[in-house]
């Protein structure tokens, strides 16, 4: 490990674009800076992963930078030279690439970059990488948790929980508390936004869920981008414990999150917000199901795929069940 702070940061280089990819990533991250003097990374993300939000209380991230995603022909030469540039005015001494991509590694060995380390997986940055072990080619097909333990393990980086445990910000816990104290308790949160519709719940079947379980939630929260808050109010009709939450801003949402007693939503950055916090929480699951990396989160699966196989009954039913055993009414609101 780099020992000097004198020669620049140590950047994290995160490239996937969602929320949830985020928290799984926050384990890896936190080993990193454990092992550094200074107890700090700067993180290098997406945009669209909100990392500036999500991690503002996040003590070991010192600052986060973002790194566009694009789409078009000359897609990896931008990356790169995106890259590049922030490697030029950062000049860090160490970069960790939580990926097998190129762009990167090239960008910071161009940048001259004396410490460089990535996923390899058999890939051509193996070739812009200074220091190794690389993770195999026969783990490409791996899911990117078993990737990043296998990193971790590789590098000396000491894990010893894959549980996000997200920092909250205290202000934003106060708002929230504020906004909706004369809400009552127990709390359930809705997730139901998702980046795709093929891992998106109907919003009539969320609605008849909370009505069915209206008997052990005081208040229903739903919680979703502003986009979702029209279909929220139609579904919702005349529920009285519902409360559109869609207008909350980030740090908030996940605070309102972390003060319910329980969860349940799509496959989603709120989905694994709810794990990160430590919400029970039940993932309704479409295409590409995340596993049950955390002991908060359980899952229900859609046949072949197709979260809307997923029934009513199987959604109150698991909120049900582990409302009883885990004492849900106990926590919390």
């Amino acid at each position: 490990m780099s020992a000097s702070t004198s020669q620049g940061p140590v950047l994290v280089y995160a490239p996937d674009r969602g929320i949830g990819d985020l928290m799984w990533h926050l384990p890896t991250m936190r080993a990193i800076a454990a092992a550094l003097p200074e107890g700090k990374v700067v993180l290098v993300a997406r945009p669209s992963s909100r990392a500036s939000e999500v991690l503002k209380a996040e003590p070991s991230v010192a600052r986060v930078l973002y790194a566009p995603h694009y789409k078009d022909r000359l897609k990896g030469v931008r990356e790169a030279l995106d890259f590049h540039r922030i490697c030029r005015a950062e000049r860090p001494r160490a970069v960790w690439i939580l990926e097998k991509i190129d762009r990167p590694a090239i960008a910071a060995a161009l940048a001259g970059v004396p410490e460089r380390r990535g996923f390899g997986l058999g890939h051509s940055q193996e070739r812009f990488l200074t220091t190794g072990p690389f993770l195999p080619k026969a783990m490409r097909p791996a899911h990117r948790i078993e990737k990043l333990e296998a990193f971790e393990r590789a590098h000396g980086l000491v894990v010893t929980s894959r549980e996000p445990s997200l920092k909250l910000d205290p202000d934003a816990l106060e708002a929230v508390k504020k906004r909706y104290a004369d809400r009552p308790g127990p709390w359930l949160c809705l997730g139901i936004g998702a980046s795709e519709p093929a891992r998106t719940w109907p919003a009539d079947r969320f609605a008849e869920t909370a009505r069915r379980v209206s008997d052990l939630f005081g208040t229903v929260f739903w919680v979703g981008g502003p986009h979702e808050a029209e279909r929220a109010k139609a579904a919702i009709g005349d529920l009285t414990t519902a409360v559109v939450a869609c207008d909350l801003p980030l740090d908030q949402s996940a605070a309102l999150i972390s003060l319910s007693a329980g969860f349940l939503g799509n496959d989603s950055g709120a989905l694994n917000v709810a794990a990160a916090v430590g919400t029970p929480c039940v993932g309704l699951m479409g295409t590409a199901p995340v596993p049950a990396y955390s002991r908060w989160l359980s899952r229900l699966d859609g046949g072949q795929g197709r979260i809307a196989d997923i029934s009513v009954e199987e959604a109150v039913a698991a909120v049900r069940t582990r409302f009883v055993d885990e004492r849900w009414g106990d926590a919390r609101a």
